[in-house]
């Protein structure tokens, strides 16, 4: 096994990890995939409530990276290209499993244990209907901001579009999520 120039260095940036990749050191490619497997593997859970299934969609997810490792650009945050990649590959699986969304029930209730009134356990459920509601477009945007804390860049990097466009799509959910509850979320 070689050894890879980063073990003096403790955190070495993800473009210095790519760079080295590039260059032959493929060992390093553990250290992405060591940093990313359980974001990635994250999002892939709360979509299709499988550990098998999830793992094996984060396997793929890593897999076409290290393929394509070559396309991605040292412009980008290596987080973004990869969320994008996990992205297309869960709207893959969703296309051919027959279903049309490419994020459901990441709200669900069951991830996270609250002590919630009746009132707030209400509103919960009602906005977790409407998310799972909107439009493909808007629902990845409002969840890679509001359940994975995703900056502006990094959902447009995400997402393949430009910085504006995920401004907007964050405003059109966000409005239209209001509109539907009766109440100012923004």
């Amino acid at each position: 096994m070689q050894h890879t120039p980063f073990q003096q260095n403790s955190s070495p940036s993800d473009r210095d990890i790519v760079v080295s990749i590039r260059n032959g050191n493929t060992d390093a490619y553990a250290l992405l995939v060591s940093k990313y497997q359980t974001k990635i593997y994250s999002i892939f859970f709360r979509s299709v409530q499988s550990q098998a299934i999830a793992a094996e969609l984060a396997q793929d997810v890593f897999l076409k990276a290290y393929e394509k490792l070559e396309q991605f650009s040292q412009e980008k945050q290596f987080s973004s290209w990869l969320n994008a990649i996990a992205i297309n590959t869960l709207r893959d699986y969703w296309r051919k499993d027959g279903k049309n969304a490419s994020f459901m029930d990441e709200l669900d209730g069951n991830h996270t244990i609250c002590h919630c009134t009746v009132e707030t356990d209400v509103l919960k459920n009602k906005l977790m209907q409407v998310v799972q509601q909107l439009p493909v477009l808007y629902r990845e945007a409002l969840l890679l901001r509001y359940r994975d804390d995703l900056s502006i860049k990094e959902i447009a990097d995400s997402l393949g579009i430009g910085e504006s466009a995920a401004k907007m799509r964050l405003k059109r959910g966000v409005e239209i999520v209001s509109a539907t509850v009766g109440g100012n979320y923004e």
